[in-house]
């Protein structure tokens, strides 16, 4: 049934790109004083702005304004008149954008006359922050890193924690998850580095986000836990709300709908506490999945109603859209078909007035859903069409975006090949040129005394000689070297472009083709009961439908050895596990697995799937030509190095087979244990069975 899976159909907490949502954002001056910003997207959380300045009309402020345009006024070209402009382009950044970027710009030119870097990259700061508000994301960022490479080299570490806190926010409104995390982890790591809790537990808040845009529910689970835990030991409230949300969106995408529903009553008990909210419109899309989820379809029900009048008071149509989503889950559990697709529709018109490509693309496919269980399937099929267009461009633009990536890669690397080579011909000539001095050194002194030339004309053809053998040498090394590297890169290549293209083939048959076949066989199920066959074309019906169940296998069976789904979900050890008992239970091969050291390991997903592909193609060569009875698998994890062990009790070979050998099987093996940087070692003769062992550094670098 549709509903039982209705927690993978669409994102939890999704960020429109372009804007800054659910994170943290300082900025920085002398004695540390910092603006906390927060912005939310489709449901506001609306958290308090540190430092916040009242609005130009009020006394106080204008008051404060005052006084620094006098202290401006007496103020000498020195750092104290940075340090002014400084306050007074801070003192407009909550009132007037326009005003805080003049006076960014103006002490960012005063610290240029001056040399003082630490002005020169505050002055960065300050408009970056201005450029962000006005989604002017990509000049916001290049602001950024440009203060970023000012303050590398000085000794303000905890203000350059707060840049990258900042780039990562504005990475993560452009919709680069990739360097949203990796700015987050940098500013982690100085923050860990200089015990500041308090900006640790925000961090550790924020990085919950990304994380769940990329579907890595148990990091974001771990990080916004952390983060609640550490801001309550510190009794600190003001990261609490979103990490709470991101912690209970990561729990509703493991499943883990109880639990998600305790934290999201927490939520609102410290909402109604701090800011005296009763009801928000986040907590409620994530409530409405969590019972849709459970298959609590009254709640679901009543809480899409709740959500419905608070959307039409606020004209929110994010918030719509969710509640009309709850709606039609419950009139189609109910099998109430009319009043599904006649909301499922308004669902699809309230996206598309938002112009939001995957909000449209979860209506079509709830409106696809809806036709194909009351039997609609020309309709269902064209709601599917649509929904899957929209599936094909997502996919488009994530090529595109991975084609230019690629291209900036090669150019740069091209580049910094030419930067090598000019500078080995500069040494050469450099060198050519000491020759040349010396030649004449020596042919000066022939003139005055004819057996000093003699003798250092001699000596300087053997110092040349040897020069010149000695280059030789070093470049036919720099030449191995290249070649070793160029070799590495190859194999890195190919290993990680297997991985990504196994796992994208394995889930467009899985999401695609296996759809369509499901979908094709429960149509033909609906109009068997409503058509009236004889018992030979009932016969040749089931016929039918058995080759389709078979289809539907074999699409499963491709699909998980491309890229089997408890390596992607459960972890290596698992994976292996699951293989390697399947191996057993086959009576091909008595196959024994055993791994230590895994239980707390979280390694990185491109070397687990180059370790099972490893493990997968030796077990492989034991089944075809080993004719061995029984097998070992062992995976050893010690400290940081990973070992693969796997013997056999077959026939053996001869091992000088393998230094002429250019089958696929061993070259793939070969070059997946490049790209791990690692080392393997086969030990085998022929009658003596095989034992091959191989040894992987750095599997957590």
């Amino acid at each position: 049934m549709f509903h039982k899976c209705i927690f993978n159909r669409w994102p939890l907490i999704s960020l429109k790109k372009g804007n800054l949502s659910s994170a943290n954002y300082f900025y920085f001056y002398t004695g540390h004083k910092s603006i906390h910003l927060v912005k939310q997207l489709l449901f506001i959380i609306a958290l308090a702005i540190v430092n916040a300045a009242p609005v130009s009309g009020q006394t106080p402020w204008t008051i404060k304004r005052d006084s620094l345009l006098k202290s401006l006024s007496l103020a000498k070209e020195d750092t104290f008149k940075v340090w002014t402009i400084l306050r007074l382009g801070e003192l407009y950044l909550n009132a007037r954008n326009d005003s805080a970027a003049y006076y960014a710009r103006a002490f960012g030119e005063l610290s240029g006359k001056l040399n003082f870097t630490i002005g020169k990259a505050y002055s960065l700061s300050m408009q970056a922050l201005v450029l962000s508000s006005q989604s002017k994301l990509d000049e916001a960022v290049a602001m950024d890193l440009a203060a970023i490479d000012m303050l590398k080299d000085t000794r303000r570490k905890k203000e350059l924690a707060n840049l990258y806190n900042n780039t990562a926010i504005i990475y993560g409104a452009k919709g680069d998850e990739p360097a949203c995390i990796d700015a987050y982890l940098k500013a982690e790591a100085i923050y860990e580095q200089l015990g500041d809790s308090s900006n640790l537990a925000l961090v550790y808040g924020n990085l919950g986000s990304p994380y769940i845009i990329l579907r890595e529910d148990k990091k974001a689970y771990t990080y916004s836990l952390k983060g609640i835990a550490l801001s309550r030991s510190l009794h600190e409230d003001r990261s609490l709300p979103a990490t709470m949300i991101n912690l209970a969106s990561a729990l509703v995408n493991l499943q883990r709908f109880d639990t998600a529903l305790v934290i999201l009553n927490q939520f609102t008990d410290l909402e109604r506490i701090t800011r005296g909210v009763t009801t928000s419109p986040m907590v409620l899309s994530l409530m409405i999945t969590a019972y849709v989820g459970m298959g609590k379809y009254d709640l679901v029900k009543a809480k899409s109603a709740e959500l419905m009048v608070i959307a039409r008071a606020t004209n929110n149509d994010g918030a719509m859209c969710y509640a009309l989503s709850g709606f039609v889950d419950y009139y189609l559990y109910r099998k109430k078909y009319r009043k599904a697709i006649q909301l499922a529709k308004e669902y699809i018109e309230v996206a598309g007035r938002l112009k939001d490509r995957m909000l449209l693309r979860y209506a079509y496919d709830h409106a696809a859903h809806v036709e194909m269980e009351r039997g609609q399937v020309d309709m269902g099929d064209y709601y599917g069409a649509l929904r899957d267009s929209i599936d094909e461009a997502v996919r488009s633009d994530r090529i595109l975006q991975n084609t230019q990536e690629l291209e900036a890669k090669y150019s740069l690397n091209k580049k910094q090949a030419e930067i090598d080579q000019l500078n080995q011909q500069q040494e050469i000539q450099q060198l050519t040129l000491r020759q040349r001095n010396t030649i004449n050194w020596v042919l000066a002194a022939a003139v005055f005394v004819a057996i000093l030339v003699g003798l250092l004309y001699n000596r300087n053809y053997r110092q040349k000689k040897k020069l010149l053998l000695a280059g030789a040498l070093l470049q036919k090394q720099r030449i191995t070297e290249l070649e070793q590297e160029r070799q590495l890169l190859a194999a890195r290549a190919v290993v990680q472009g297997q991985v990504e293209e196994r796992t994208r083939l394995a889930k467009d048959l899985h999401d695609g083709l296996g759809s369509i076949l499901s979908s094709a066989k429960f149509s033909f199920t609906n109009m068997k009961e409503r058509l009236i066959i004889t018992p030979e074309n009932a016969a040749a019906f089931e016929k039918g439908m058995d080759m389709l169940d078979k289809s539907i296998s074999e699409l499963r069976r491709v699909a998980h050895n491309l890229m089997p789904e408890s390596l992607t979900r459960f972890g290596l050890d698992t994976a292996l596990k699951d293989f390697c008992n399947s191996v057993d239970q086959s009576g091909a091969l008595r196959l024994t697995y055993q791994s230590f050291g895994l239980n707390e390991t979280v390694i990185p997903d491109v070397v687990s799937a180059a370790v099972y592909r490893i493990i997968q193609e030796l077990v492989n060569n034991i089944l075809k030509h080993a004719n061995a009875t029984t097998a070992l698998v062992q995976l050893i994890r010690n400290k940081d190095t990973l070992s693969i062990a796997v013997e056999d009790n077959g026939k053996g070979f001869d091992p000088d087979i393998l230094e002429n050998n250019s089958g696929m099987g061993y070259l793939s093996l070969k070059n997946r244990v490049a790209y791990l940087k690692g080392t393997i070692d086969i030990q085998t003769a022929t009658g003596k069975g095989t034992s091959i062992n191989i040894e992987i550094p750095h599997i957590l670098a």
